[in-house]
């Protein structure tokens, strides 16, 4: 009978080894000391060395011997529990071990077995991955620079600024008045500037003015000329507006908002009739220029204060396009920042490349000041950096110094300042305390509203 029993526990022991050395994951045991008394085959692909080299050697001589980066026994024995690390081996092995200890009737390790998955393979496809989506990235920016050379010099990623485009090219070769909208900075003259291009007035003059830069007495004699003598300093052979000198081409009227409300009428007789007099002058003439405004002022409000003509906005008004602010289209952040980027190294003969973490600053900032302050701050950031790696650091000292979001030229409605102030407090005290619980602290505000403000501002947490 107790032959049978002992055949029994043999076979039980046989088995034990068999699973040991026939198992992927590699599976070491030690006593309460750390002291390695069993291993399986598989050991020594693992961690470099025989199994007869670890036999009886202590896990504490072996990680001092650099074996392993760290030792999951010792750490069981350091703790008192079940640990779970990843572990660098002799063998250039990464392994994801964890040792479990057992205790005797008097709470003591009695022995810690061990067992490790060699994720080496799955270390090595993580970062082929990553640098395959590094080259996908840097594929798709190629192939958004040579889009946006076939098309205008403009390209986009947000599907509110893909509709524009396509608008943009239906109506190019239209006659129709277009009236660009949108905040100081978005790039109203530069969509303009692509309306004609993709016109077939691409080749007669494109003319620009800014309505609101100039004194009224000089904007009309800018816009519509004057014949000679019309005036005291008149020049004596008189002088051709933009209006004539666009000839055939294209006039843009930027901050129409901003013209004065007698000019307005003369300009509602231009596109009524197509014809322009000159000041001092008493014959009218023919002009053929297609005409492109832009404001980034509410001009229904004007109209209903009485500082715009309502006929002449709904003449205006023929094909309104509204371009969005840079913070409601993030999609399109890391396409203009390449662009800028690309654009000031060729100006300053540099090779300047943003770091991973410097993008992640980039998508932080809310631009209030729009493409016109990336393209600023691009240029600041190739100047004002020493090495030709662009760090997040230097971005974050010129987002968090900018002026924009606490003074801004124009009234804005009161729920997006409070947002942009929201914004840039939460991006500072995450600089400075980096979780959501210490910022929570510093800002008297619950760990939860930090997270779902941050996730309603665009702020990377």
């Amino acid at each position: 009978m107790e032959n049978i029993q002992l055949d029994k526990y043999k076979e039980a022991f046989e088995d034990l080894y068999f699973i040991l050395d026939i198992t992927h994951s590699t599976i070491t045991i030690t006593n309460g000391e750390g002291i390695f008394t069993r291993i399986s085959k598989s050991c020594e692909r693992i961690f470099g060395v025989p199994e007869s080299e670890l036999i009886g050697k202590s896990a504490f001589l072996l990680e001092e011997q650099g074996f392993f980066s760290t030792s999951v026994t010792c750490e069981v024995i350091r703790k008192q529990r079940r640990v779970t690390i990843i572990q660098k081996t002799a063998a250039n092995k990464t392994v994801l071990v964890t040792g479990t200890p057992f205790f005797n009737k008097d709470k003591k390790i009695e022995k810690i077995i061990n067992i490790s998955k060699d994720i080496t393979e799955t270390n090595k496809l993580a970062s082929d991955l990553k640098r395959l989506q590094a080259e996908h990235e840097w594929l798709k920016q190629e192939l958004m620079k040579r889009t946006r050379m076939e098309r205008g010099k403009v390209a986009s990623e947000s599907p509110v600024m893909k509709d524009i485009l396509e608008l943009v090219h239906h109506i190019a070769n239209m006659d129709a008045t277009v009236l660009l909208l949108g905040e100081t900075g978005v790039g109203k003259g530069y969509m303009a500037d692509m309306i004609h291009s993709a016109s077939n007035r691409k080749d007669r003059p494109f003319i620009s003015i800014n309505c609101g830069a100039i004194p009224e007495n000089l904007l009309e004699s800018e816009l519509f000329g004057y014949e000679r003598g019309a005036f005291t300093g008149a020049l004596k052979e008189g002088k051709k507006g933009l209006f004539e000198t666009a000839g055939s081409g294209t006039i843009f009227l930027d901050e129409i908002g901003d013209m004065p409300v007698n000019l307005q009428v003369k300009l509602l007789h231009v596109l009524d009739d197509h014809t322009v007099r000159r000041i001092g002058g008493s014959a009218p003439f023919k002009v053929d220029c297609r005409i492109i405004a832009a404001t980034n002022k509410d001009i229904k409000e004007l109209v209903r204060a009485g500082q715009f003509r309502e006929d002449l906005f709904y003449r205006l008004n023929v094909v309104p396009i509204t371009i969005p602010a840079l913070r409601e289209r993030k999609e399109d952040l890391l396409f203009l920042a390449n662009m800028f980027l690309e654009s000031m190294n060729d100006k300053y003969k540099m090779k300047k490349t943003f770091s991973e973490e410097a993008v992640r600053a980039l998508y932080d900032y809310s631009y209030p000041g729009n493409i016109r302050e990336l393209q600023n701050m691009i240029e600041r950031l190739v100047i004002n950096t020493l090495g030709d790696t662009i760090e997040a650091e230097k971005i974050r000292e010129m987002t968090a110094s900018s002026p924009q979001y606490i003074q801004r030229e124009e009234i804005i409605p009161l729920k997006e300042a409070v947002e942009q102030l929201e914004r840039n407090m939460l991006l500072s005290a995450f600089q400075k305390y980096k979780t959501t619980r210490r910022v929570a602290n510093a800002l008297k505000i619950d760990q939860s509203t930090v997270v779902k403000k941050a996730k309603k501002l665009g702020v990377h947490v």
